[in-house]
């Protein structure tokens, strides 16, 4: 007797259910995506036991006639390919013809379907893949599949389902993701008797968001869009403070179809460049279209994986379309609760906050402080509500011109005998070599202008210091913490990583060369990257052994740490296998700007305070540090109001 044979039918589904359905969330996939291309617009997923006893998935699509119900049973039976040209266009988003013979194959089905409610309608009863019942029934116009018992003649499969609460997770997972993909469509999820979640089908993504994420969540969105001559690109991003643990938050959506796509989502992550903080992912949703022959989602079974034909160019598109969503927001955090403090006027007998400064003398801080308070006015002239309000702002304003007077008079009284030095010549030395690196690299962004930058930038005016570590500022939407640390941190890793992309940059020659010794493995590693170690300015050369010979290092090199700083570059390239120029550049530049900047517990001058914001300005993202962590943190002006309960 032959070793080979063909499977019966059964067997065959059975074991073809195994790459189409995993669990309860496989199967709502597969009957809400039919539902779709059905053409519902109402879509409702019931669910017991977190699917495993009982799902129903209901729409009010075009439906069947009793000749394709019991078709659509058979394996590999669709309506929607034809031929095999189609398999290079499609459109929809089941096309395979296993979804239901594989559902059926592993549970009791029920399937109840009209194409039109004068009509009667179908109801058929499946049970192992066996058909056991035809009958006439009546239903409005579209399909009801319901599965019941799940893995009941698989228990083997049965027993590696996760707890109800993981499996309805699953499933709503499942269930946002198309929800997001189609947001013209209302969809309904109820588990139990409960409704979960629901959709309002409007055609606003925005509002899908809240459904699922959440009202903190909706609010903290940024719309992105682009488009080119291949691909046209919309959706949201979530503001950098809003992260999660995981990328899985990142929902991928083309022509319609959530799909998974590694490239893309590193094209992201490569747009919040270091916005984000080390480990943290944000929250996006992506729609892209494109022209289906570009794409071919014929290459997994659950058809969550596709091959694109213009991969590299889509990604670049996706890339700068963020980028660019990042360069026209203010991207400094709120205060927590301030999110959901709702903005509103001041009741009349509360006045608005007025801030005057208290160092007049120093011209820099006069400067900045008599454009905040021009600023200031000029904002509020438009809303006096009387005159009397339009007299004490005018009486303010004179207030504020005689203490200038008179702390220009006894300004000896506020400094001691001797008047304070010039701005210039009392910026800290870290500070003031910052500031003289920028200005010889005329550096302005590293993406984008001075001007486009400033326009972001609060126009801020330092007051103080808390423990040496947060600088408090003032501006006339309310005042910032503003970390140092992270601030100066910001200013060194923008000099360093445009020093680091100029080829043959100034050297510091050594009078006497230092060395380094190494292991036989980084003196391995170490000799692949001589070459873009030279490039920097840094003139390794190796002495014998395990021994290299410094001679040279850039100018700009952090001082008092070089050795150490050229051990951790070599331990990075040790630890990270084949690195890429671009992040090795990226890599080292925060090793260096870590070390450069100043620390927590310094306590710096108003001068030096005022030196940090200027060269913050001058930033291409001054909004957080190269890890990612936040360098301002807002409150609001109402905000305050409302804590002292000037207003209620």
């Amino acid at each position: 007797m032959g070793k080979i044979r063909v499977l019966d039918e059964q067997l065959a589904n059975q074991i073809a259910a195994g790459e189409v359905v995993e669990r309860p969330a496989s199967i709502v996939k597969e009957l809400v995506e039919n539902a779709i291309d059905a053409r519902a617009d109402k879509i409702i997923v019931q669910l017991e036991e977190g699917g495993i006893s009982y799902i129903r998935v209901s729409d009010n699509g075009s439906g069947m006639e009793r000749e394709d119900a019991v078709i659509a049973f058979e394996r590999h039976a669709t309506s929607k390919i034809q031929r095999e040209r189609d398999l290079f266009q499609i459109q929809t988003l089941g096309f395979r013809g296993e979804a239901l013979p594989s559902i059926a194959s592993v549970a009791k089905v029920e399937l109840k379907t009209a194409e039109d409610a004068s009509e009667l309608a179908t109801l058929l009863t499946i049970e192992g893949g066996q058909l056991l019942h035809i009958e006439d029934t009546s239903r409005s116009r579209g399909t009801d599949v319901v599965v019941r018992d799940l893995f009941y003649n698989t228990p083997a499969r049965l027993k590696y389902l996760k707890t109800v609460n993981t499996e309805v997770g699953q499933v709503a997972d499942v269930m946002g993701r198309l929800a997001l993909s189609c947001p013209d469509l209302s969809f309904t999820l109820i588990h139990n008797g409960k409704e979960l979640f629901r959709t309002p089908g409007d055609g606003k993504l925005l509002h899908v968001i809240h459904a699922i994420y959440g009202k903190q969540v909706a609010s903290q969105m940024m719309q992105v869009g682009g488009e080119d001559g291949d691909f046209q690109l919309s959706g949201y991003i979530s503001k950098p403070e809003l992260t999660r643990s995981n990328r899985s938050y990142l929902s991928i959506i083309l022509n319609g179809r959530y799909v998974r796509s590694i490239p893309i989502s590193q094209s992201i992550l490569r747009a919040y460049g270091t916005l984000l903080p080390n480990g943290r992912y944000p929250i996006g949703i992506i729609q892209m279209k494109m022209d289906p022959k570009l794409v071919d989602v014929n290459v997994h079974p659950t058809k969550l994986e596709v091959r694109l034909s213009k991969e590299r160019e889509l990604c670049q598109l996706i890339e700068q379309s963020v980028q660019g969503v990042f360069h026209k927001q203010r991207l400094v955090p709120q205060a927590i609760g301030a999110a959901t403090i709702k903005s509103a006027a001041p009741k009349p007998e509360q006045s608005e906050l007025s801030f005057t400064p208290v160092r007049t003398n120093d011209w820099q801080v006069q400067e900045r402080a008599s454009l905040w308070n021009d600023n200031l006015q000029a904002q509020k002239s438009p809303s006096f509500r009387s005159s009397d309000q339009k007299k004490d702002v005018d009486f303010r304003v004179e207030e504020k011109k005689e203490l200038e007077n008179v702390q220009e008079q006894f300004s000896p009284l506020l400094y001691g005998s001797q008047m304070p030095d010039p701005v210039e010549e009392k910026i800290e030395p870290a500070l003031r070599d910052i500031a003289e690196q920028a200005e010889s690299l005329n550096i302005t962004t590293l993406d984008e202008s001075i001007e486009a930058t400033n326009s972001r930038f609060p126009l801020l005016l330092p007051l103080a210091q808390v423990h040496g570590t947060y600088i408090v500022a003032q501006s006339d939407d309310g005042f910032y913490l503003v970390d140092q640390h992270a601030a100066h941190e910001r200013v060194y890793y923008e000099v360093f990583y445009r020093r680091m992309g100029e080829k043959n940059s100034t050297q510091q020659p050594l009078l006497i060369p230092l060395t380094i010794e190494c292991t036989l493995s980084e003196v391995k590693t170490l000799e692949n990257y001589l070459e873009e170690l030279q490039d920097w300015g840094l003139d390794l050369e190796p002495f014998g052994g395990n021994t290299f010979m410094i001679r040279a290092y850039p100018s700009w090199f952090p001082k008092e740490n070089e050795v150490g700083l050229i051990y951790e570059i070599i331990h990075y390239l040790k630890d990270h296998d084949k690195v890429d120029v671009a992040v090795l550049r990226d890599a080292s530049a925060k090793m260096m700007s870590c070390k450069a900047a100043i620390k927590a517990n310094r306590h710096l001058r108003h001068e030096e305070m005022e030196s940090l914001f200027q060269q913050l300005s001058e930033c291409g993202n001054p909004f957080t540090c190269p890890h990612g962590r936040p360098i301002f943190v807002h409150f609001t002006t109402y905000e305050l109001e409302k804590m002292f309960k000037r207003v209620m």
